[in-house]
């Protein structure tokens, strides 16, 4: 429940102030500013998770909620605005506030700590500044004058097409026309499904009045489009710590504007979430969360250093924490390496093997990054479990996660026993399950998005009489991967089957081959192992292919040529590739 005050503006403008809790000066006080065309009821959510350690207050914009109205459109002007944020501090009587903001909140907000002219009350007791969906319009303004590259072009073209309805607020009459027929609310309730998760988001039931849309059209009217089409030569800064929150499907506000407005002051970062412009409203816990973390940050240390930073966005390697299991050699060795040398932070090396893991956490350090060793089995589901609550505590939530871990099988289906089905399976196929469920939760309810890749083979798409099992859990690795990717892609998690082909690990010296004795097993490895190193397509020109599909997020990629020419003879032939699967190539 919360409790309401009314401060009165410089103009003698009533706004509304609301109180999520008890105001106590001993715990550090954030103050949140709606966009239009919302009220205070936007914050709701956020508040709920931000109550217990911190004084949440919300204000009212002048003209939406329960805020009084200005006698003409200049009471909307962006000094009055700033003004407006200095008067609410004062009133509240405090010595410090965090400002959280959305929208026109942001915009408003960030005109108040680049504002020279400011009162005292923003210049010296603004502690932070965490921004979602607004930017500084004159940033604005030169974001899109800022196209020196075809990939800024069409940054800056999409953001001129997602500004469109501003043109359209600015015609005396429409917009108003449209509102009372309730049209503009059915668009805003449409764009507002857009980003939305499909298990963590929240629907609220409505809170916005016709006269908060009506009377909130005087923002665009009294402040545009003037900072947009004639930005000032010199850009204000600001000195106060700033978090600005982009949000991947944002259709108004585009990522790339945000990025940019996130360049003004030096101690900052830039944190990529998922969802969509009402991010606030569908994720108050991603929200709350980051908006406490920085609010602690700062308290902690003051304005953090420039170099603390996070710019890097989520197909990024750079600055990320990546797991791979099976990473105690080959394949998920050479991956762990290149990941280390494409400036990922840390490393989690996963593996049966420790001495092997270790092994391969000198060579992640050698290359530059953090390594952290685990021993697991990922074919345990208690392991995993206690595996993916340790990384968590320890590191974080995993960015990138690469499920390597497998083991070979050749062997004709009458010879393949029950206990060779249940073994193959709950390595290749188990193990990846485990690995994806696990850690892909956290990457949901953190709300930032990852990268899972899941280490199949060619043998998923090439069918073999001598490899029915292995052959089987791969497809089966495929078939898994391509439906997580369809699952988790409104959480901003980029799902890719990777299909090596033939690569000169020591996988073939450890194939178990089903139906033949053990002199004839170690006959057949040898000779396959021959093979293996004749072809020579090494683990780290796997890996490179590897770390290369975190930026790219393709569903499926075919590696080695063999396996690119399967994947594409699958799709052209199908009835040649049956006829090839019906030769014996076991090498006995």
């Amino acid at each position: 429940m919360t409790t309401t005050m009314t401060v009165t503006a410089t103009d003698d403008v009533p706004l509304a102030v609301h109180a999520y809790t008890e105001i106590d000066p001993r715990r550090p006080s954030v103050l949140a500013v709606h966009g239009y065309p919302d009220n205070h009821h936007v914050w709701d959510g956020v508040a709920a998770e931000l109550a217990d350690r911190y004084n949440v207050i919300a204000v009212d914009v002048r003209g939406a909620g329960e805020s009084g109205v200005p006698a003409d459109r200049s009471g909307y002007r962006l000094p009055q605005l700033v003004s407006d944020i200095g008067t609410v501090i004062d009133g509240l009587g405090l010595d410090e506030v965090h400002l959280l903001a959305h929208d026109w909140g942001s915009i408003q907000c960030w005109a108040a700590v680049t504002d020279g002219s400011a009162s005292d009350s923003v210049r010296n007791k603004v502690a932070s500044f965490t921004s979602v969906s607004g930017p500084h319009l004159n940033y604005a303004g030169r974001f899109l004058r800022s196209a020196r590259t075809p990939r800024a072009v069409a940054d800056v073209a999409k953001q001129f097409v997602a500004s469109g309805y501003i043109w359209f607020f600015l015609c005396p009459g429409l917009p108003e026309a449209a509102i009372r027929t309730r049209a503009t609310a059915k668009v805003f309730e449409a764009v507002e499904r857009i980003g939305r998760s499909s298990t963590r988001s929240r629907r609220r039931a409505a809170y916005r009045s016709t006269r908060d849309y009506l009377n909130g059209l005087n923002l665009y009217r009294a402040n545009m489009p003037a900072p947009i089409l004639a930005p000032p030569p010199r850009l204000p800064r600001t000195d106060v710590p700033v978090q600005v929150l982009v949000a991947r499907q944002d259709h108004f506000v585009s990522p790339a504007m945000q990025r940019f407005t996130g360049a003004i002051p030096a101690a900052a970062r830039v944190v990529h979430i998922e969802g969509g412009h009402w991010v606030v409203a569908s994720r108050p816990d991603v929200i709350a969360r980051l908006t406490a973390e920085w609010v602690d940050r700062v308290n902690a240390n003051g304005a953090p250093a420039s170099e603390a930073v996070v710019r890097t966005g989520p197909r990024d390697v750079r600055g990320k924490l990546a797991l791979v299991t099976g990473a105690g050699a080959g394949i998920g060795r050479a991956t762990a390496v290149e990941l280390a040398r494409r400036g990922t932070a840390t490393v989690v090396v996963v593996d049966r093997d420790a001495a092997g893991a270790d092994e391969t956490a000198e060579a992640v350090r050698a290359a530059g990054a953090e390594a952290a060793v685990y021993r697991a089995d990922v074919s345990d589901d208690a392991a995993m479990a206690e595996l993916a609550a340790q990384v968590h505590d320890k590191h974080g939530v995993v960015d990138i996660l690469v499920n390597n871990a497998g083991i070979g099988m050749a062997g004709r289906f009458l010879e393949t026993t029950p206990q060779h089905w249940d073994a193959i399976m709950a390595v290749n196929l188990r193990g990846v399950i485990n690995g994806s469920r696990l850690f892909g939760a956290q990457m949901v309810e953190r709300g930032q998005g990852g990268t899972i890749i899941n280490v199949s083979s060619a043998a998923a798409f090439l069918p073999s009489k001598s490899m029915v099992a292995y052959g089987t859990s791969k497809a089966a690795v495929l078939a898994l991967s391509e439906s997580m990717r369809a699952d988790l892609a409104d959480e901003g998690i980029t799902v890719t089957a990777v299909c090596p082909g033939f690569v000169n690990t020591n996988i073939a010296t450890s194939t178990i081959y089903a139906g033949l004795t053990a002199e004839q097993q170690e006959r057949a490895r040898a000779k396959a192992d021959a093979a293996y190193r004749r072809r020579n397509y090494t683990p780290e020109a796997t890996a490179k292919a590897i770390v290369g599909a975190v930026k790219t997020g393709p569903a499926v990629l075919p590696i080695a040529a063999e396996s690119r020419l399967g994947y594409a003879m699958r799709r052209v032939s199908p009835t040649l590739v049956r006829l090839f699967a019906r030769i014996d190539i076991r090498q006995t």
